[in-house]
């Protein structure tokens, strides 16, 4: 087999769709049949049950297309890196990003900074969150990602670096019994309509954990990537949910300020990380994001942030990151 082929396998689990793999390989329908059946061979399993309509993985395809990504990466990672020594910084840079605008952490400055400082390197931006962003940066997928995750939500193989912690808040709509009490217990969202984040996202899992602590249940009746929206469908009436503290800012008036309620539990916090993997990539490209990510973006505890403590996090002291910057980055990489 060679790394065409890997190509071809890559291609179509991605797509699951014949035609539209060969378009993204620029190579016949025919002939990626007749290379994907030559791998079958050479493998010895069949990757794909493919019918008429329909084209799926086996669980030998998964393992295939699992390691494929795997020498793939390091294949680009080994020719960047090469190219690197005599030239401009190369190669791509795949980032998962949580949100680019919400927020008092310039991710919009740093990425034009990065774009300026190595414009040879194809910036991909991905809004993968919580357990996808993970999962991808351990396959490989991203190199970066900006989580809203906490250190002890993470498994093993991850680095974190803690940006900004966010009260959570609950945003009700203009005229809800709720409005203009300040603060609240969760257990009063027990029979309310819910507007809820996706299932495995940072919010998710940082509302869920919040739920958890005082034993509530919520009635959901929605699930919406955007925070922002969810805020925006609360103030309008529609149900009531709970975001970061930043998000509801951004998009609650000032008039209706008293729509927003603080909530009666001090864990409920909404972190902001970056996280790669643990030992960082070795991508020339990703080391010179790293290497700027960390001397750009300021650590929990900052000015301008928001300055609350992460109780579930003790061992961080006040926030601040406690290990330097080099986190094992290639420092010949500028």
């Amino acid at each position: 087999m060679d790394l065409r082929q890997m190509e071809y396998a890559v291609a179509i689990a991605d797509e699951l769709n014949f035609t539209r793999a060969a378009a993204r390989c620029r190579i016949g329908q025919s002939g990626l049949s007749h290379q994907i059946t030559q791998l079958e061979r050479e493998v010895g399993a069949r990757l794909f049950d493919r019918t008429s309509r329909s084209v799926r993985l086996t669980q030998s395809g998964q393992t295939f297309v699992a390691c494929a990504r795997r020498v793939l990466q390091a294949v680009q990672e080994m020719q960047a890196e090469i190219a690197s020594f005599d030239g401009p910084v190369r190669g791509r840079l795949r980032i998962g990003s949580l949100t680019l605008t919400a927020g008092k952490i310039d991710h919009l400055g740093l990425l034009r900074e990065y774009q300026e400082a190595y414009p040879a390197v194809e910036v991909i931006l991905s809004d993968a969150d919580g357990v996808e962003a993970i999962t991808q940066l351990l396959t490989g997928e991203l190199e970066v990602a900006v989580i809203a995750l906490h250190e002890h939500q993470l498994p093993q193989g991850i680095a974190y670096h803690l940006l900004r912690l966010a009260p959570l808040v609950a945003v009700v709509g203009r005229r809800h019994r709720l409005r203009g009490t300040g603060v609240m217990d969760l257990g009063e969202l027990a029979d309310e309509r819910f507007l809820e984040c996706s299932p495995d996202t940072g919010l998710r899992m940082q509302v869920d954990a919040a739920f958890d602590r005082v034993r509530a249940r919520r009635r959901s009746v929605c699930a919406l990537r955007s925070a922002g929206d969810l805020a925006s469908l609360a103030l309008e009436g529609i149900g009531v949910t709970i975001v970061p503290r930043p998000v509801a800012d951004a998009i609650v008036p000032v008039d209706h300020a008293d729509c927003v309620l603080r909530l009666d539990d001090p864990q409920a916090l909404q972190p902001l990380a970056l996280a790669h993997r643990d030992p960082a990539p070795a991508s020339p490209a990703a080391q010179a994001f790293l290497r700027l990510a960390l001397t750009r973006l300021p650590a929990q505890g900052a000015a301008g942030l928001d300055e609350v403590r992460d109780p579930s996090m003790p061992e961080r002291g006040d926030g601040l990151l406690s290990e330097p910057f080099d986190n094992g980055l290639d420092s010949s990489v500028r």
